[in-house]
Parts: structure tokens; C-alpha cells; sequence
């Protein structure tokens, strides 16, 4: 079903005007990002920075907003990430050992794997129909771990340890061969990253590298292209040219600190941010020359951002939430991220979004989880403007 008229965009044109950056007071407070995981024993991602001074409030939506659908409620689930292998076929990762599955394009999901604690999913990526894998931890151990499955998730490997000393989190494959993970937690020192050129099926097919000796845990989502390139942020803004085993890093595009990343390509990123504490605030910044300069804030809002997504270098989202709170959606933009309105408010932390084309036609999906711990998935299609 088309959903827009206007064809030369693929979503409706963004309507809201963005304030400026907070001026900073000088002295430093206690800055948290999150808390991770959700349920259990929990991490506090967080940061010593100046005040920020933040009169922020909620944007009501868009009357021309995109027709975005809940498609699942998925009891006890609380999604870290979703990946489709085709328009029906996709999987989503979750906490205490929970991978789920649809094969009718989200409509309906099988619970395919529940280890309950102490086990955390927190990434997940599909291959093929038949080929997927899943990143986490074990909390009661601090051991970050990947499993394979090669039969649609019907059997998985036992588990490949990357890390004995913190927690895994996404990961990310650009072929069958080259893929990178970045750890969301080191017990005694800066988070790690490790990377693999001959698939990763067993742990010393891994090389585990520190992107910043100065820095300290990194965002959920990062950015790996398939030239190879990767970007990270989070306390630092980190590069990589060759998939990960050398790092250039800098202090963090925001004045507080990032989370998630996205390049559609090596011209045009965006990351974004926010903290549940001593402010409910979000942000996101933006680059149009490969991170070389920053734009300041374009989004300001009342909410972090968890999740950056981008279908070409004008149009996507910026998802996040805080689910204590009942707060959360997507904000969407058609000019690179310049302009942002509200495209629905889903009352969910929205964690990760991902999507199918065929043709000019595209089909998005976004996954989180709400104040009740339950798994919350939405839609919406549209039509791409054509190449």
C-alpha cells in the first residue's frame, strides 16, 4: 500500500524548528546515559560534565505524520535489536536469553530461544533466511559471547567468547567474512572491540583491539560500511578505516557525550545521544563532510535517542525513548537530518530499527520495549524516489 502522494519524497516533509544548544554551566554534575541491563543487575553508563541547562518540552506530532503501525506486542520482551532477512523473515534479540522470530514480516512473533538469566541478547543480525547470528553477555559471569545459527534459529552453537572480563553488545557483518562488535562494558579497562576476517566462527578467529585507551563505554548502535569503515561514540567519537584494528578518536561530538551512530555513507553521519539524569533530554548532531565538522544540536528533545536510522542521505529517524517514563518514538527528517518533527509517540523506548526494499519500495520496521517490559514492534512502508 503507498502511504505518500508526494512522489519525489519518500515521507512527508518535516515541519519542526529546533532550539539551540543549552549554554553550559561551569560545574560538573553527574551525567547518566542509562542503565543497562534492564532487568537484573544493572550498569550505569554515565559521565562527569558540566550543567546543562535544559527547558526542553515534548513536540506534539506531526498532523502529516508517516502512517507508522504497531504490528506486535511481545510479552516479557525487552528488544535490544531486530534484523530482517527478507520483508517476511527477521529476528529480534532481547534480555534474559530471548531471540524471537516472524516470518510474516512482523505481524506474528515465535519465541525460538529463552535461557533466562543470567543470559543478555543485546545484538542480533540475519545473514540469510537460514544464517543469524546474536551477540550479549553472561551477567553472571561477565562474559561476552556470540552464537551462530545456521538452520533459522531451529539450533545454535554453543557459546564463543570474545570477552571473560565485561559484556558484548551489537554486532555487525558486512559479508560473510568481515564483521565487527563492540563491547558494551570492560571490568578493568576502556571497552573493546573485536573483529574478524574469516567469518568468527570460533573464538580465535577474533582479534580484540581497544579503539580508545582514554575513553570508556561507547553507544549501542555503531556504524560499519562496507568499505570497511567504522565509527563509534559514545564518551569518544571514535573512526576506524580497516574494520576495526586501528582507531583514531577525539572527545565526543556532544558537549555531554554520544550513543548511537549512523553513516549512510562516508559523506553524511549522525550521532545522537541523551541522559535520564540530572535532565530527560535527547539530542542529535550531524556531519556532511565524513565527520571532519559537526553541526550543533538539530534535535533537542526530552527524551534520549537510542537509535539512528537513516534510508538514504535526506531521509530517516531518530528513535529513542525512556521507558520508566512511558516516553518515546521516532522523529523523522527529509533534509539530512537538519530539520526533525515528530513522526509518532509510541510511550516505548525504541531501540533499534531496520529495513527491507524491493524495488523503489521500502519497508521499515522499529523495535523497543515499554514500562511493562513488553517488547513493542512497529511499522510503515512507503515508496523511495527513484535512482
Amino acid at each position: 500500500m503507498k502511504v505518500f502522494q508526494v512522489s519525489r519524497l519518500l515521507f512527508v516533509a518535516a515541519m519542526a524548528s529546533m532550539s539551540v544548544v543549552p549554554a553550559a554551566i561551569a560545574q560538573d554534575v553527574h551525567h547518566v546515559a542509562g542503565r543497562s541491563p534492564v532487568q537484573g543487575p544493572s550498569h550505569e553508563m554515565a559521565a562527569e560534565r558540566p550543567a546543562q541547562t535544559s527547558a526542553r518540552t515534548l513536540d506534539s506530532v506531526n498532523p502529516r505524520t508517516n502512517p507508522w503501525q504497531l504490528q506486535a506486542t511481545l510479552p516479557g520482551a525487552v528488544i535490544h535489536d531486530i534484523s530482517f532477512a527478507t520483508p517476511q523473515v527477521g529476528y529480534a534479540a532481547a534480555e534474559l536469553g530471548q531471540v524471537w522470530k516472524t516470518t510474516n514480516g512482523g505481524k506474528n512473533w515465535t519465541e525460538i530461544m529463552n535461557l533466562g538469566f543470567p543470559y543478555y541478547w543485546f545484538g542480533v543480525q540475519a545473514s540469510g533466511v537460514n544464517d543469524v547470528i546474536i551477540s550479549g553477555f553472561n551477567d553472571s559471569n561477565f562474559e561476552g559471547m556470540i552464537r551462530y545459527s545456521q538452520d533459522g534459529g531451529t539450533t545454535w552453537t554453543p557459546d564463543i567468547f570474545l570477552t571473560t572480563n565485561g559484556w558484548g553488545d551489537r554486532i555487525h557483518y558486512i559479508n560473510f567474512q568481515d564483521a565487527l562488535e563492540m563491547d558494551q562494558l570492560n571490568l578493568s579497562a576502556p571497552n573493546a572491540a573485536h573483529y574478524t576476517t574469516d567469518g568468527g566462527a570460533s573464538a580465535s578467529d577474533w582479534t580484540a583491539v581497544v579503539p580508545d585507551p582514554n575513553g570508556g563505554w561507547f553507544g549501542d548502535q555503531f556504524s560499519l560500511l562496507s568499505n570497511q569503515h567504522a565509527r563509534a561514540s559514545g564518551i569518544t567519537y571514535c573512526t576506524s578505516l580497516n574494520l576495526g584494528a586501528d582507531w583514531s578518536c577525539r572527545a565526543s561530538i556532544d558537549s555531554v557525550f554520544d550513543g548511537p551512530t549512523f553513516f549512510v555513507n562516508d559523506t553524511f553521519g549522525w550521532v545522537g545521544g541523551g541522559e535520564i539524569s540530572p535532565n530527560l533530554e535527547g539530542w542529535v548532531h550531524r556531519t556532511a563532510d565524513g565527520g571532519t565538522t559537526w553541526s550543533g544540536r538539530t534535535l533537542d528533545i526530552g527524551w534520549p535517542i537510542r537509535e539512528i536510522f537513516f534510508l538514504t542521505p535526506n531521509i530517516g529517524w531518530a528513535a529513542g525513548g525512556n521507558y520508566s517514563s512511558n516516553l518515546g518514538g521516532m522523529y523523522f527528517s527529509t533534509d539530512g537530518g537538519q530539520t526533525w518533527s515528530l513522526d509518532i509517540s509510541t510511550g516505548a523506548e525504541m531501540k533499534s530499527c531496520d529495513s527491507k526494499r524491493q524495488g523503489n519500495h521500502v519497508q521499515v520496521w522499529c523495535a523497543g520495549y515499554n514500562g511493562g517490559f513488553e517488547g513493542v514492534v512497529y511499522t510503515v512502508q512507503g515508496t523511495l524516489p527513484a535512482e
